[in-house]
């Protein structure tokens, strides 16, 4: 009769694969040449992303994730080595208790989902389509960079890109192929054609549609004295003795009061950055958002559907345009809403970074060197400790980053909004740069320095797409009789070179380098997870082991042998794991929101031959914290309330970063013995009976922050 002091845990049921690294060649640079001295639109855009997928297999995979109300598919190009990396699910088997078949239909989990990943989208709203070219520019730039460039070549290894450079294929490809600008989507089929009059078209027959002004009172615009072909809008309450304009798109008729004229559209279309799940109602109760209901677009709803298929997004970059800052949530509600710990990840951290590559002053607040680090915080300081009054967060942000609710009126300043639900329901650090500043980016127009000069500006931009664009983006007013508005002229700016994106060449490209860059930032911010450390210890072994019954006197557990079933071995596994990347694995409150979950780690191998003394074939241990020492940011005054979102399952419980209670049962109960440490590691410890040469591994598994397995030798 054999004594060991300790308890048997349940018998766990778990199989295991291997994983298989394989080193990728080194690629030649820019295998699918592109350029951005013009908008590539939609069908561009799918070309190049076709192409892009078909000469970098080995790095991309092209996904079709939904349609449009015009049955254009919506892309998500994949970005990552396709060739390492794994997931739980290759190394635990699906079981189903019930019924064994029904796990045929689930769909295996890709390895690039198993890393942490950054989203970038374009074209949400379809006029606004400078979004696309970011979107194509950073593709390019990580497909031709990959295996010369080893910052690049470590992050697509490590990270997953998903990019779709086009949200609103009907909006983009309206806005640049058929020239007619369309911020909405296309209506349904069964919508009907009802307000197509609001819709530019193409009046004088020349195939292309541009501006008709005319002469009107009421009107916003008068002509600049240095160059009449230009319109500048003329400052309500202010006395002229120009001649007053108003300037619509061609075929479009006058605005309603308050109306842009470039915002016009048939009726039934939906914006779709007003179509999400987060903050779509008002107070009220009644509609505050687009759309029939959240996600009744098709647009909408395909991100929502890849996004909870895809949960290993921790950054999210929304591109819009224009105005040349950015938004983060949220637009709905105010920044109480936001625990502090996640403001100081958004201002000190991103918007901080932000505001360096735009060239914009950073707050003095903002600079300040009290911080708390994530890595081994005591439970309840580190990231969420104490803050103190001199880090307290400006009343008014900067320009370059701001929060678009109103803090001051108390008021929302949108519904619904995409970013306010990848962070409020799903649980990442979104943001929406608004593309292009004519003020600032601005580059290689001869003649214009950066004066706060609309008219000169336009002046200067007329004369230089004479010669680098062909005169493609400006024509000459004529003399037209408009049906609706009367006498006028038309011409004017091409409604696909409006100057509400940014002028292709050099001015395109260098805010494509800027935001390319902010995205390279995050991705150097995701979390990297190790198992630092691992072990099994043989305690005890012997070559006639025998069934056995466990009885307990006292604190002493006594096993009884039964009939014999062959070599046994007793076997201490300890594994010390961490997180090295910058930031915690989940948002502050990230793991309590639904469908997302805690960190665990597991002890896998052939579950008929081995039987867990102590501990369980896998146990939750809390949020890995990271090592990135996040700015001390003072929680705004309701800071304590429950995060925004139906969805969101209230406050979170327990310190940051501390491993939570478990549930018992067959996995995921923590006990103190089992597992030790906080902040941004754990130390964890097994006790196991294997029969025969049973192998062990231990893999790490989180949800945003990445799978990482070992294999063990038992010493």
């Amino acid at each position: 009769m054999t004594t060991i002091p300790g308890k048997w845990g349940r018998i766990g049921l778990i199989l295991g694969t291997s994983l298989l690294i394989v080193a990728l060649p080194a690629l030649p640079a820019q295998l699918v040449p592109i350029s951005f001295n013009d908008y590539h639109g939609y069908t561009g855009s799918v070309d190049y992303l076709k192409r892009v997928a078909a000469s970098h297999a080995n790095i991309t995979e092209l996904i079709e994730i939904g349609k449009s109300n015009k049955d254009r598919p919506i892309y998500v190009l994949v970005v990552s080595n396709m060739k390492n990396g794994t997931t739980i699910d290759k190394q635990v088997k699906l079981r189903n208790e019930r019924n064994e078949p029904n796990t045929q239909n689930v769909i295996p989990m890709k390895p690039y989902q198993g890393k942490p990943a950054i989203w970038i989208d374009g074209g949400m709203h379809g006029n606004e389509f400078t979004g696309t070219e970011v979107c194509l520019y950073t593709i390019d730039n990580l497909v031709s960079g990959y295996g010369s460039n080893p910052e690049i070549t470590n992050l697509v290894d490590e990270n997953t890109f998903y990019v779709c450079p086009v949200v609103n294929p009907d909006g983009v490809f309206n806005s640049v192929e058929a020239g007619i600008p369309q911020l909405q989507n296309s209506p349904a089929p069964d919508e009907g054609a009802g307000g197509q009059s609001a819709v530019p078209r193409d009046v004088n027959g020349d195939g292309i549609i541009t501006q008709f002004r005319y002469k009107d009172p009421r009107g916003r615009y008068v002509m600049y004295e240095a160059d009449p072909r230009v319109m500048i809008p003329f400052v309500p309450g202010e006395s002229t003795s120009k001649d007053r304009y108003s300037v619509v798109w061609e075929g479009q008729g006058q605005p309603m009061e308050g109306q842009r004229a470039e915002s016009a559209l048939p009726s039934g279309s939906i914006d779709i950055n007003s179509n999400f799940p987060e903050g779509w109602w008002k107070e009220d109760g009644f509609q505050g958002g687009s759309g029939y209901y959240p996600s009744s677009s098709p647009e909408a709803h395909a991100l929502l559907e890849f996004f909870t298929n895809h949960t290993n997004i921790l950054m999210v970059q929304s591109f819009h345009t224009s105005g040349g800052y950015t938004n983060r949530p949220f637009a709905r509600w105010p920044d109480s809403r936001i625990d502090a710990k996640d403001l100081g990840v958004f201002d000190r951290i991103l918007g901080k970074k932000y505001l360096e590559l735009i060239g914009e002053e950073i707050p003095e607040a903002w600079k300040t060197e009290d911080t708390r680090s994530n890595a081994g915080a005591p439970a309840g300081q580190g990231r969420g400790g104490a803050r103190p009054a001199s880090t307290e967060r400006p009343a008014r942000g900067p320009l370059g980053w701001r929060h678009l609710y109103n803090e001051d009126q108390r008021t929302p300043t949108g519904y619904g909004l995409f970013i306010d639900w990848a962070y409020g329901q799903f649980g990442a650090y979104a943001v929406s740069p608004e593309l292009w500043n004519w003020r600032k980016d601005t580059k290689g127009l001869p003649g214009y320095s950066g004066e706060n000069d609309r008219g000169l500006w336009e002046s200067t931009y007329i004369k230089y797409q004479e010669t680098s664009l062909g005169g493609k983006a400006f024509l000459a007013w004529k003399p037209f009789n408009h049906p609706g508005s009367g006498q006028g002229e038309i011409g004017g700016w091409v409604a696909k070179y409006s100057p509400e994106n940014a002028i292709p060449g050099p001015s395109l490209a260098g805010v494509c380098e800027t935001h390319y860059q902010f995205a390279l930032y995050q991705a150097k911010l995701m979390p990297r997870l190790e198992i630092s450390d691992a072990k099994a210890t043989v305690l005890y072994t012997t070559d006639n082991a025998t069934d056995a019954k466990v009885e307990q006197q006292g604190d002493t557990f006594t096993v009884k042998k039964g009939k014999s079933v062959g070599k046994y071995q007793v076997v201490q596994v300890t594994a010390s794991v961490k997180n090295s990347g910058e930031l915690a694995t989940q948002i502050a409150r990230g793991a309590q929101l639904r469908g997302n979950r805690e960190d665990a780690i597991w002890l896998i191998g052939d579950p008929a031959k081995v039987r867990f003394l102590e501990g369980t074939v896998w146990t939750r241990i809390g949020v890995l914290d990271g090592t990135m020492r996040i700015p001390a940011v003072a929680a705004p005054a309701a800071a304590a309330e429950a995060p925004a979102g139906r969805g969101g399952r209230g406050g979170g419980a327990g310190a940051p970063g501390a491993p939570p209670q478990g549930r018992g049962g067959r996995g995921g109960a923590v006990s103190d013995q089992q597992v030790r440490g906080t902040g941004n590691s754990r130390e964890i410890t097994w006790l196991v009976a294997v029969e025969g040469d049973t192998p062990l591994k231990i893999v790490l598994t989180s949800e945003k922050g990445g799978t990482k397995i070992k294999e063990l030798s038992f010493k």
